[in-house]
């Protein structure tokens, strides 16, 4: 018998018993629905851990640090990994060298903070004022190995430019207007507008500084307690000028220098606070402020760094240089247990959903088999004239693991595609009532064709996703694929024993059978 006839036997047969096809048909669409979604809900948990992760900043900055540090800024956040240290190890200029030769490295640069009080003050006559402004000093010629990135402007090559931080501008306050300051929602959420139906991005206010070119005076001291007008404004009675309450310092005097912001950085918290709100310079800039603040302790403090950032190439070179570094001695931190205790709970709730999701294809697969025995059952003097008229038995065995998995095959087949319009339904449930499409975002006046397009893309970022988008269902392509061959493999597992025992019924005892 050739495959074409088997195939044709199989619809003819499979369509005879409309009713009970379509039940079965049915009973695997559920069960398939059930083992997707399930599966695609803790995909889209994984796709969340990994938005969280990222938002973070660059995950593959490891912060390294001595014995006794402060263990920088990735300490600070809960779930970074920290490794001990020996005591006697000094971070300085040539453990810097010693960590860009490390393999899977791509950069390193010493990170000083500057830990005076410092006020900068930029406008006519010194109008705006940014108090207790970060300041940092990196090593400016591994800025494109570090991964840090220009928002705006250009690197400063000359002495007495720096960079500003992404949201610098909205810190200063206007000292002619009671110290008002402008509005800013950094990049960040957004607000339901009831005449467009959308959730449109906060409108930022017109900073009062413009950064890329902005003339910044700072003041500092090593008894620095911030410049008098937020003294007066807050009402801390503090002079602003040199007191002695710097722990037994004396007095020292006050330090100005002027600056010139050249270009604004990515804001990056794994990289420095000062990314966001300060101000960052070259290192020997910053060695140099500090020296004029407070020589007596400039050279022990410029000495040795308190932390080193280390680049790894990617993620997957992390615990690698990690014990690379730890075997120098040093400690270091980064979010690598955090992410893979993420990753071990997304894949432990994949696990429990899929698991209930196969509980009910289990269902389908017994309806499968029972489907099947009822057909041996009732074609059984039909098997016994097929073998009468010469067929093999392995035909008669291929037909009716071809019925199984046609079963199968069509379940799967359909309840993909109905997965996939359940999953589209949940994220634009998700995206209009939770929040979370850039299409809430798009302008327009909410004409016809603009909402329109709107909901176009709200389907498409539905389906693709997209940085700005969350996704809580997440169906990959290789899972419908996996869908559609589990469901035929669990149609021909479990049509096989029907197959063999229609095989087995003697040819002359099934020509006998009564129908």
């Amino acid at each position: 018998m050739r495959f074409g006839d088997i195939l044709r036997l199989c619809r003819q047969n499979l369509w005879r018993r409309k009713s009970r096809t379509i039940l079965t048909v049915l009973g695997v669409i559920v069960g398939c629905c059930s083992i997707v979604l399930m599966i695609s809900l803790g995909q889209g948990i994984d796709e969340q851990n990994e938005k969280m992760l990222t938002s973070m900043g660059d995950l593959s900055i490891v912060t390294v640090y001595t014995n006794g540090g402060n263990g920088g800024m990735m300490a600070m956040g809960s779930g970074a990994s920290s490794s001990s240290a020996s005591s006697d190890v000094k971070l300085n200029d040539e453990s810097v060298k010693s960590f860009r030769a490390i393999p899977g490295v791509s950069g390193a640069t010493p990170v000083m903070n500057f830990n005076y009080n410092a006020s900068v003050r930029a406008g006519s006559a010194g109008r705006y004022l940014y108090d207790y402004v970060q300041i940092m000093g990196i090593d400016m010629a591994q800025f494109e190995q570090m991964g840090f990135k220009l928002k705006d402007g250009a690197m400063p090559v000359r002495e007495g430019e720096v960079l500003g931080g992404e949201w610098l501008a909205y810190d200063f306050m206007d000292t002619l207007s009671n110290g008002a300051m402008r509005s800013s929602s950094r990049g960040e959420g957004c607000m339901w507008n009831d005449d467009t139906a959308r959730c449109e991005p906060y409108k930022d206010e017109d900073p009062y500084v413009q950064p890329i070119g902005a003339q910044l005076t700072l003041t500092t001291g090593a008894n620095y307690n911030g410049d008098p007008y937020t003294q007066r404004l807050y009402g801390s009675g503090g002079s602003g000028g040199a007191s002695s309450s710097g722990g037994g310092l004396g007095e020292t005097q006050n330090t100005t220098a002027d600056y010139r912001v050249t270009g604004v950085i990515v804001a990056d918290y794994n990289k420095g606070f000062a990314t966001s709100d300060g101000i960052v310079m070259d290192l020997q800039s910053l060695k140099a402020l500090i020296a004029k603040v407070d020589p007596s302790a400039a050279k022990q403090r410029t000495a040795n760094y308190d932390q080193v950032l280390v680049k790894a190439q990617d993620m997957a070179s992390v615990p690698e240089v990690e014990s690379q570094i730890k075997a120098l001695g040093y400690e270091t931190s980064s979010y690598e247990d955090m992410r893979k205790s993420l990753e071990e709970q997304s894949r432990a709730i994949q696990l429990i959903l899929g698991g209930i999701g196969a509980v009910s294809l289990l269902v389908a697969a017994i309806g499968i088999a029972n489907t099947m025995v009822m057909s041996v059952t009732e074609r059984t003097r039909e098997i016994g004239i097929m073998k009468a008229l010469g067929c093999y038995v392995r035909d008669i065995r291929v037909m009716f693991l071809a019925e199984a998995g046609a079963i199968g095959f069509l379940g799967g087949l359909i309840g993909c595609m109905v997965s996939a319009l359940i999953s589209l339904g949940i994220n634009l449930a998700g995206m209009t009532y939770i929040g979370g499409g850039m299409a809430y975002s798009a302008g327009g006046s909410g004409s016809g064709s603009d909402s329109a397009n709107s909901i176009w893309t709200m389907v498409w970022q539905a389906i693709v996703g997209g940085d700005d988008v969350t996704r809580y269902s997440v169906i990959p392509w290789w899972l419908y694929l996996f869908a559609v061959l589990f469901a035929t493999l669990i149609g021909l597992l479990f049509g096989f024993g029907p197959a063999n025992k229609a095989v087995k019924i003697p040819a002359l005892d099934a020509i006998k059978n009564s129908e």
